[in-house]
């Protein structure tokens, strides 16, 4: 199961500009493998930006998808798995 969210994320990124880190209830967790990337072109009719999805696990087995804007607006949380 899974649960959407689309609220704001910290994240730190390594020198690729991957996800590194991921700031979750005010701590800090490691990305330990990034399982999937992907992008999404918006809905262009509605002015959407498009999006760099990415579907991580961190190192609590936490497996979360995050996106960023490509517009400098920041992360955003999608959804976390259960």
């Amino acid at each position: 199961m899974s649960r959407l969210l689309f609220q704001g994320l910290e994240v730190m990124k390594n020198e690729e500009g991957e996800p590194q880190k991921v700031k979750w209830k005010g701590r800090w967790a490691k990305v330990a493998v990034i399982l999937d990337r992907w992008y999404d072109t918006g809905c262009w009719w509605e002015s959407e930006p498009p999006k760099l999805f990415y579907r991580l696990e961190l190192e609590n087995g936490m497996v979360l998808e995050l996106f960023s804007d490509g517009a400098g607006q920041g992360w955003s949380l999608y959804k976390i798995y259960d």
